[in-house]
């Protein structure tokens, strides 16, 4: 067996579906995931499927899983290689015109990514990167998310709750280093002290949650209250209403902006992040381009090799799948052609949504999507075959997603469901996975 060949996730340490002759184990594994419910409901975890503050608590699943103990430090590799490439294009974007033109950012956005005085210093600070496929050989990245830390901070939640559970000892035997994101109040440290390194923050200065009016609430609530009980007064608040926290030094943008024209009302806010008087993590030159689907594009497009090393490109063969630009790189006759192997999505959606799979489309309906005139532009991916994970109550497709932080991978998780998307915001639910071996992200 070659490393590519490895399992992800390792057979033997993993639980959801057992055989008759299991019915022990099935018993523990229930009453196991009662007690993490009951967590997640003290907690006050919620859907991500629900807008707003909604009422239905986080999905959590009667399933949990090792990564394979031979292919998860070749994997953090990997991904953190890849974090770095992500890194390279945010860095180049500035002055590269090739690269701009490419990417094609709406000019507001543009106009202030320009603004940015040290490009050669950009860094997207958090990412979560979300990946399909079974095997080291077949694992690829879909996504790179440097935006929302909610569904980020649940998993490494309801990761701990497990481990608290009635399943601890097992857990301790078979992965006993828990992840970084699993212990409590990692978000709020990590931003205080980002905060203390970038913005000379001062003990009990306030901190601001930057949000859209309908943001997904709960996961600014998990924020709040990690840095309440690190002692931090909070203020929530939307970009525009920037002018009302002129004392504010540190903040956190949630935020991905429906229409790019919501920017025109973000003057003072944008201005203040350039000049430095507001620090954020992944600002706007590393948000607005990392966060562009698009990416993913430039990283497979032979045009662009030229921006990576040659262990940089070894990199990106192995873990981003064929990925182009409709009408720059791949033409719509193409991809009519290749219903089957394809997938097209809008270069800033979120939650699952624009994205057209060929394989849902018979091939009139597909060859209309991609000559589409609105579709010119969008990201055209390779699709990528989702493991399956085995429950009580059948089985299911699963992603794996690896949150990275400062460059750094902190823990693991999966999002699981019936049908094709695996969005969180898509319904489905949680399948918590561990790793065999200790993380550091010192």
């Amino acid at each position: 067996m070659t490393v590519n060949d490895l399992p992800l996730v390792d057979p033997e340490r993993s639980l959801g579906h057992c055989p008759a002759s299991g019915r022990a184990g099935t018993l523990a594994l229930d009453k196991a995931w009662r007690q993490v419910q009951e967590r997640v409901a003290a907690e006050s975890l919620m859907d991500l499927a629900v807008h707003g503050r909604g009422d239905r608590p986080f999905p959590v699943r009667p399933a949990l899983a090792v990564l394979h103990h031979a292919a998860e430090p070749v994997l953090r590799r990997r991904v953190q290689d890849l974090v770095e490439c992500l890194n390279q294009l945010v860095r180049r974007y500035p002055a590269d015109q090739e690269l701009q033109d490419f990417l094609a950012v709406p000019p507001l956005l543009h106009h202030w990514i320009m603004q940015e005085p040290e490009p050669e210093r950009l860094r997207v600070n958090y990412c979560r990167m979300d990946l399909l496929g079974g095997t080291l050989g077949t694992v690829r990245v879909l996504e790179f998310n440097p935006s929302s830390p909610g569904g980020v901070i649940s998993s490494g939640m309801v990761n701990r709750f497990w481990r608290e559970s009635r399943l601890g000892s097992t857990l301790a035997e078979w992965a006993p280093h828990p992840a970084p994101f699993e212990s409590e109040d990692w978000f709020a440290r990590w931003l205080l002290r980002f905060g203390r390194e970038h913005a000379a923050l001062r003990d009990r200065q306030r901190i601001a949650l930057f949000h859209a009016h309908d943001s997904t609430k709960f996961e600014l609530d998990q924020v709040h209250r990690q840095l309440a009980r690190c002692g931090r007064d909070v203020v929530e608040i939307e970009p525009l209403d920037v002018g009302t926290v002129e004392d504010v030094r540190l903040g956190y943008l949630k935020y991905i902006p429906l229409e790019p024209g919501e920017v025109r009302r973000w003057d003072r806010f944008c201005a203040r992040l350039v000049e430095g008087t507001l620090v954020v993590p992944n600002p706007l030159a590393q948000r607005w381009v990392a966060e562009n689907k698009l990416c993913l594009a430039a990283l497979s497009d032979p045009r662009f090799r030229r921006i990576f090393g040659e262990m940089d490109v070894d990199c990106l063969d192995t873990l981003v799948p064929y990925s182009r630009k409709l009408g720059d790189g791949v033409e719509a006759d193409e991809v009519a052609e290749r219903r089957a192997e394809l997938v097209m999505k809008a270069p800033y959606s979120f939650h699952g949504r624009d994205v057209l799979i060929g394989t849902e489309f018979d091939a009139r309906a597909w060859s209309r999507e991609a000559h589409d005139p609105r579709h010119r532009g969008w990201l055209v991916q390779e699709r990528v075959e989702a493991a399956s994970v085995h429950t009580q109550d059948g089985e299911y497709l699963h992603d794996l997603v690896v949150p990275v932080l400062e460059g750094k991978v902190i823990g693991y998780s999966s999002r699981m469901n019936d049908g094709l998307l695996l969005n969180g915001a898509q319904g489905g639910g949680a399948y918590c996975i561990f790793s065999p071996h200790p993380i550091d992200n010192g």
